[in-house]
């Protein structure tokens, strides 16, 4: 009952930001790399989607090679717009680039990435309580199904990023004649490529490799009948947009 509560009164919050205009549940995030006024590229990160392993890759493009940044989501050096401004202020000829995933994977890479009770390397092996899911009312240690059932009673526009479709994210980008899409799937076979077109472009390059994708070897998780019906209700979108299938996962079905 109290988490009922707590997502009412998140959700109204939520409602009273966008009436005032001070939140606009549409848009989204865009990294510009470059020069000084326009910018030649232009990433567009998705949670869960290779997006730590390619904002690591592109530290040498913002003077941060070599750096041990704590959390390079937040750090101010890396040139973060919201993803209208950024496809608005980018050269006709600007790389516009993204990198989707099978939604399937993704929301569950998410579920145990952000949910749940034990990381080892927090003290006393706690794992941090992830915000966005304490404001929805999720328990700590809700099921996958029970997860995945509280996301599909939460209206879209209202979901935090790494829990929001990939289509709704690229709203603004998905009709830009500009946007190239990645799959995270074959982004190590991909990213060499990108990195030297990049490196064409900026005054300098980024590092030709990718770090921390331990997730593409895994073998795909089985899922039940019941929460392959929910991913399908809230990702219907991901799916046919990105020509996603079940019949990706194999067996892992």
């Amino acid at each position: 009952m109290f988490g009922v509560v707590r997502r009412d009164r998140f959700l109204r919050r939520m409602v009273a930001k966008v009436a005032s205009d001070t939140l606009d549940p549409t848009d989204w995030q865009a990294i510009a790399i470059g020069g000084a006024d326009a910018r030649p590229v232009l990433y567009i990160p998705i949670p869960k989607a290779a997006n730590t392993s390619i904002r690591t890759a592109l530290k040498p493009c913002f003077g941060l090679a070599g750096e041990v940044i704590a959390n390079v989501h937040q750090d101010s050096r890396i040139d973060k717009r919201s993803l209208r401004a950024g496809l608005a202020a980018a050269p006709a000829d600007a790389m516009v680039f993204t990198v989707v995933r099978h939604p399937a994977l993704r929301i569950r890479s998410t579920f145990r990435n952000k949910l749940g009770w034990r990381d080892a390397s927090r003290p006393l092996g706690i794992k941090r309580r992830f915000g966005h899911a304490a404001n929805l009312g999720i328990p700590r240690g809700a099921s996958f199904e029970e997860f995945l059932s509280i996301l599909a009673q939460t209206p879209e526009w209202a979901l935090d990023s790494h829990f929001k479709p990939q289509a709704a994210l690229l709203r603004h980008a998905l009709a830009d004649p500009r946007l190239e899409l990645f799959r995270f799937e074959s982004i190590n076979a991909d990213w060499p490529g990108i990195a030297a077109r990049i490196a064409a472009r900026v005054p300098v390059a980024p590092d030709g490799t990718l770090e921390y994708l331990t997730a593409t070897g895994r073998a795909a998780p089985v899922f039940s009948a019941a929460e392959r019906r929910l991913i399908e209700l809230i990702y219907r979108a991901d799916f046919e947009t990105f020509g996603y299938s079940w019949d990706d996962l194999g067996a892992g079905v």
